[in-house]
């Protein structure tokens, strides 16, 4: 029980519409091993920030566009998110991640439209804002949340994802052929963990709004979770010892919606102007199946990394002692070794 909270945590964290795991990877052939988007910079003892890559890949057919893979942190610094909008901005195609957004709305690219990664185009999901967990959580980390910050009514922005609806229905194909069901319940638990309607979900924010009215506790938070998204690698898969249900969840949430965005992608390849550009921009559990089906489907290869730092921690500043910051440390450390303990026997 406590690996699927905690697995059901961790994919809120890193889900800003979704975001997917790495476990089904390996259905996308390739020998190559993409390199991290996600690390960890320290450039002295007192200073540690989670960064995150966008990576432009050039095409072997000369005067192909380029294609960029910008990965995202779903919360972070407003001044990360506005070096993330002016790079999104110069791309002559923006394709996004927006789990729910009026499919309609997107392919017209009507701007007067409500941001479409807020709202679900199902009539019988909520019209909230399905973010509140995460909004919650950066507030008490003093960060943003990422559909506060990226304005997604630009001219080049368009919606390549999935319905709720679609989720739920491959959660029901896939259970269906399956021994191991409880992926759609899953995907319920998750939906109503960010949604905010349970009491469970009450006790969190309480837990956060304690956490953000103290300093020091803000810092040893943010601590964590740099931490935490630096050992997985912004990926939530990585997380060991998933239970059946989680690891078929985590399956569609990144095999069906990359293969999407893939096959919007090769759309819209032979509709760019010569040496325009085309950026994908998802979560960065999305990107090393991504980059394969890039690589191997499309033949594209890996030119160069943009690094943005999406938030970070001055530990002298917070007053974060070595021990303390040894402790968080270790505790991370822990609990990943202990659910992979779990997960071997």
């Amino acid at each position: 029980m406590r690996r699927r909270f905690l697995g059901l945590i961790t994919l809120s964290l890193l889900w800003a519409g979704c975001a997917g795991p790495r476990h089904a990877a390996s259905a996308v052939s390739g020998s190559f091993a993409p390199e991290p988007y996600v690390r960890i910079a320290s450039s002295d003892s007192n200073y540690v920030a989670l960064q995150i890559a966008a990576r432009e890949f050039v095409s072997a057919r000369r005067g192909a566009p380029v294609v960029w893979l910008a990965g995202v942190s779903h919360i972070g610094e407003s001044n990360y998110y506005a070096a993330l909008q002016a790079q999104l901005d110069a791309q002559t195609l923006v394709l996004f991640e927006g789990v729910g957004a009026a499919d309609a709305a997107s392919a017209t690219n009507n701007v007067d439209q409500p941001e479409p990664a807020h709202k679900s185009a199902d009539a019988d999901s909520n019209d909230g804002n399905r973010a509140s967990l995460q909004s919650a959580m950066a507030a008490a980390l003093g960060l943003v949340f990422q559909l506060d910050a990226i304005d997604y009514r630009r001219p080049n922005f368009r919606n390549s994802d999935l319905t709720i609806m679609q989720l739920r229905e491959l959660m029901a194909q896939q259970e269906a052929g399956s021994t191991k069901g409880g992926a759609s319940q899953s995907f319920e638990d998750l939906l109503g963990l960010m949604e905010g309607n349970s009491w469970f979900d009450w006790l969190i924010q309480a837990a956060l709004r304690f956490l953000g009215a103290n300093p020091k506790f803000q810092a040893l938070g943010r601590l964590a979770l740099i931490d935490l998204l630096g050992q997985l690698q912004g990926d939530p898969s990585r997380l060991e010892g998933l239970p059946p249900d989680m690891k078929q969840l985590l399956e569609v949430l990144l095999q069906r919606r990359n293969e999407k965005v893939i096959r919007d992608l090769q759309a819209e390849l032979p509709e760019i102007e010569r040496h325009g550009s085309i950026a994908i921009f998802f979560g960065t559990g999305h990107m090393p199946d991504l980059e394969k089906r890039l690589r191997s489907q499309l033949k594209y290869s890996p030119k160069r990394d943009l690094w943005f730092t999406a938030f970070d921690v001055d530990l002298g500043k917070s007053k974060v002692s070595p021990s303390e910051r040894a402790f968080i440390d270790d505790f991370v450390k822990w609990q990943l070794a202990e659910a992979s303990r779990k997960a071997a026997k």
